[in-house]
């Protein structure tokens, strides 16, 4: 077994309670936020620990350092958006549907919003980092499919799908970089604005 992947699995192995992992989940997600907005470099298991209101010795825990931390984040994200992927395939009809079912769903579990995208070559472990690459490159063939379906099947008017994919995904990614989870803004009201400025971007024109 690879060494990354073993220790990425004692971090889940050592959180065996329920209790436990819903802790590392919210660790996770911290961390996803910090490391958004900051940057891995300028992101410390301080700054963490601070943000949960516990120890850093407490952090140590459930993982090993922050490299380790790190590639948890990526793990966890990338797994919830290929769920999303599969979840928006199966409620959309049309491509179009299924583009605005996938920001929609995704923006429900945080992916949107936290996923550390800039920071991939941060993780030391090149298997497990060309993993995460290869895994995160198929998703994003997943929304140019949509596109294309889209523009097979009249929802979407005639566009580049690999350049339209970049734009969306390029500015959902971006989120974190401006969104002040402790100001009086609504994310969901946000994530609806988004996905109205994608429809009305990409939508084919009604017919008369």
């Amino acid at each position: 077994m690879h060494k990354h992947t073993a220790r990425s699995r004692s971090a889940w192995d050592r959180a065996r309670s329920e209790g436990m992992r819903i802790k590392l989940e919210a660790i996770l997600h911290e961390a996803d936020l910090l490391f958004s907005r900051k940057g891995y470099n300028s992101t410390s298991l301080d700054d963490i620990a601070r943000r949960l209101r516990i120890t850093k010795t407490a952090l140590y825990y459930y993982v090993k350092n922050k490299n380790e931390l790190l590639y948890l984040c990526y793990q966890r994200s990338v797994e919830l958006t290929e769920q999303c992927y599969e979840k928006a395939d199966a409620q959309g009809k049309t491509g179009l549907e299924k583009v605005l079912a996938y920001l929609r769903i995704d923006a429900s579990t945080g992916v949107m919003a936290m996923t550390p995208l800039t920071e991939i070559e941060a993780i030391r472990d090149p298997k497990a980092r060309h993993t995460l690459n290869q895994r995160t490159a198929a998703c994003e063939g997943r929304l140019r499919d949509f596109i294309s379906e889209g523009i097979r099947d009249g929802s979407i008017r005639d566009c580049d799908p690999h350049l339209t994919s970049l734009f969306i995904l390029g500015a959902s990614r971006n989120m974190m970089q401006w969104y002040n989870p402790d100001a009086s803004h609504d994310l969901q009201g946000i994530v609806e604005r988004f996905i109205e400025f994608c429809s009305q971007g990409i939508a084919a024109p009604v017919r008369p």
